[in-house]
C-alpha cells in the first residue's frame, strides 16, 4: 500500500513539474511572439533602452544602451558626423547567422599576417591561424553600433575611408574594414581602398557599423569612443592630399 502511494505521488510530482515546465516554455514563446517582426535591419527600429524587435530569418535585437552624439568632425574637405553609438544584444539567432557572425570574431587575415609573418609561415598557414582564432557565437551576444554620415565638401572626386579603426573605453579596439558585419549605406561601398567607390563632389553618404563584443570584454557601459580615419587622396591621381587623423568623443553624461 505504501509503495503504491509513493508511486502515485511520484507520478503526480512528475506531471506537475512537466506541466510547470511546459507552461513556462509556452509563456516564453508567447512573450517572444509578441515582439514586433521586421524584414529589414532590426537595429533601426530600436528607440529606447529595453526595446526589442525580431528581424525575420535572422534574430532578436534588444537595445541595452544608447548615446546620442550628433557631432561633426572635419578633416577638410571631408566632414564626418557621428549620430549615435549604441550597445545592442542579439538572441534567438538562426544557425546560419551564428556561423556568419563567427567569421567576424578572432583575427582577420591581415591581423594574423601582422602577427605570424615573422615566423615564416605560408599564406595558407597564416589563413589557418586566422580560422583557428574564430569563436562560436553563444545564445546571446552583444554588439556596438555606430551610425554616421560622411560628406565630401570639395569640388573634386576624393578617395577616403571615414573610420578605419575605432576604440571604445580606451581599451576595445576594432579594425572596421574586417570586423564590421553591417554592410549598408557608406560601408556597402567597399571596405578596401581598391574596391571602394570614391566620393563624388558634394556627395553625402550615410553609414552603419556593427562590431561584435567579445563576452570576455565585459563591457557594461560606454564611457568613451575614438576613431582614426584614412588619408584623403585625389580620386583620379591617388595623390595624397591630407593625412588621416584621430578624433575622440567622451560619452559620460551623454
Amino acid at each position: 500500500m505504501v509503495g503504491l502511494l509513493l508511486i502515485c505521488l511520484s507520478v503526480i510530482a512528475l506531471n506537475y513539474f512537466k506541466s510547470d515546465k511546459t507552461e513556462k516554455g509556452e509563456n516564453a514563446e508567447a512573450k517572444e511572439s509578441k515582439i514586433p517582426e521586421v524584414d529589414e535591419y532590426g537595429g533601426i527600429h530600436l528607440e529606447k533602452v529595453g526595446d526589442k524587435v525580431r528581424q525575420k530569418n535572422w534574430g532578436t535585437f534588444r537595445l541595452l544602451e544608447t548615446k546620442s552624439i550628433n557631432e561633426a568632425f572635419e578633416l577638410a574637405p571631408m566632414v564626418i558626423t557621428v549620430k549615435d553609438i549604441r550597445r545592442i544584444q542579439l538572441s534567438s539567432l538562426t544557425d546560419e547567422i551564428k556561423e556568419e557572425l563567427k567569421s567576424y570574431t578572432g583575427l582577420s587575415f591581415d591581423e594574423a599576417y601582422s602577427i605570424y609573418y615573422k615566423e615564416n609561415l605560408s599564406m595558407e598557414e597564416i589563413d589557418q591561424q586566422a580560422a583557428m582564432s574564430k569563436t562560436d557565437i553563444d545564445e546571446e551576444v552583444s554588439y556596438l553600433e555606430i551610425t554616421y554620415s560622411v560628406e565630401n565638401k570639395d569640388s573634386k572626386e576624393l578617395q577616403f575611408f571615414s573610420m578605419e579603426n575605432v576604440t571604445f573605453n580606451d581599451d576595445l579596439t576594432y579594425d572596421v574594414p574586417s570586423k564590421n558585419f553591417i554592410h549598408s549605406g557608406d560601408t556597402f561601398m567597399g571596405t578596401k581602398k581598391v574596391s571602394r567607390s570614391d566620393y563624388q563632389p558634394g556627395e553625402l553618404r550615410k553609414g552603419t557599423i556593427g562590431l561584435l563584443v567579445d563576452p570576455e570584454a565585459k563591457l557594461d557601459r560606454l564611457d568613451s569612443f575614438s576613431f582614426t580615419t584614412d588619408d584623403i587622396a585625389d580620386g583620379e591621381s591617388h595623390e595624397l592630399l591630407v593625412d588621416g587623423t584621430s578624433f575622440e568623443i567622451p560619452l559620460k553624461g551623454k
